[in-house]
């Protein structure tokens, strides 16, 4: 995958409208409640919000929108926690660290893409396979995924984060450190990894073998989510009739998605290499205990609270919408 924007830096009504928490929110019209504001980072699962906004489908839910548009995931989850924004796009990390640290309590609204082979563990030809990395050096940047998807590839062996020595680097200085033997392994995706193949690395892990846990979502304040349920679920109708136009206008909705990237259409095309958009029907499969994302989670928390990221461990179900409901294993009308 050919990504020249910054990733995701820190560091369905997706579940029906039954699995939406409604309620307290419902009596007023959204004209006379201050707007939406939803925190955006440079990272192409948020972009069909865009589409959403310019074909007017907040609009016709009703809804009032600000797109705030910020540089990092980790930029979006600073506004998040301060109260500066009502919800923004996060990974599973951004989500721990925002309970952990502000104590807020953000609510899944829906999975919005996976990484599908993007996000890479690239070895020296000195490491046989993942369980050689025993005792090695490994390159990942500190606060970001990366911690997650090395997680998940050295559970794939029956390793953890402490049989390995990390080393904390920002993505750009891995290919330096990687071509001087400085580092054994890292963590890391385009362009950077392309300099590490061509610097003699392979990939021995890579996010497509674990589809469904290295996810985006769209995450809102449980306090908003109470207040303003209802709007939740038009916001994310909206995303998901945006993610229909796409599918049946694609030259158009990419125009409009590759505008907010600043880019071309062939190169926002490209970004999509290695991501897979989630559609509101893969929700609940996703999100029900013991599935792809508690699994990620699980295993995240693990390496997180083994690098004392973390103060607590929590459950999947403490981050989700309707908890009850989805427990139940169904979709809502």
């Amino acid at each position: 995958m050919s990504i020249s924007q910054p990733r995701r830096r820190i560091l369905t009504t997706g579940l029906g409208a039954a699995l939406l928490l409604l309620g307290s929110g419902g009596g007023c019209g959204s004209r006379q409640r201050e707007p939406i504001r939803f925190a955006t980072n440079p990272w192409p699962g948020y972009d069909p919000l865009y589409v959403a906004r310019d074909k007017g489908y907040f609009a016709d839910a009703g809804l009032e929108v600000v797109l705030v548009d910020l540089t990092s995931i980790g930029a979006s989850r600073r506004a998040f926690e301060r109260g500066q924004v009502d919800g923004c796009g996060a990974t599973l990390v951004e989500i721990l660290l925002a309970a952990d640290q502000s104590g807020i309590r953000p609510q899944i609204a829906a999975v919005v893409d996976y990484s599908d082979g993007a996000d890479v563990l690239v070895a020296a030809r000195a490491v046989k396979n993942l369980a050689d990395l025993r005792g090695r050096r490994v390159a990942i940047e500190p606060g970001t995924l990366h911690i997650q998807l090395l997680a998940l590839a050295l559970d794939s062996v029956q390793l953890t984060i402490r049989d390995v020595a990390l080393v904390p680097m920002p993505q750009n200085a891995m290919p330096a450190a990687f071509h001087d033997g400085l580092v054994a392994a890292a963590v890391c995706f385009p362009p950077e990894s392309n300099r590490l193949l061509e610097a003699g690395g392979r990939v021995i892990f890579h996010s497509g073998q674990v589809p469904g846990e290295v996810v985006d979502t769209l995450v809102f304040d449980e306090a908003f989510v109470a207040r303003r349920g209802n709007e939740v679920q038009g916001f994310v109708g909206a995303y998901y009739r945006a993610m229909a136009f796409i599918n049946a206008n694609p030259d158009e909705a990419h125009a409009i998605m590759a505008r907010r990237g600043n880019m071309s259409v062939e190169e926002w095309r490209q970004t999509l290499k290695g991501l897979r958009f989630v559609g509101r029907e893969e929700q609940v499969e996703l999100l029900s205990p013991g599935g792809a994302v508690e699994r990620s989670l699980n295993n995240l928390q693990s390496a997180m609270l083994a690098l004392a990221q973390l103060r607590q461990s929590r459950r999947l179900k403490d981050f989700l919408i309707a908890r009850e409901l989805i427990a139940g294993g169904h979709v809502g009308a």
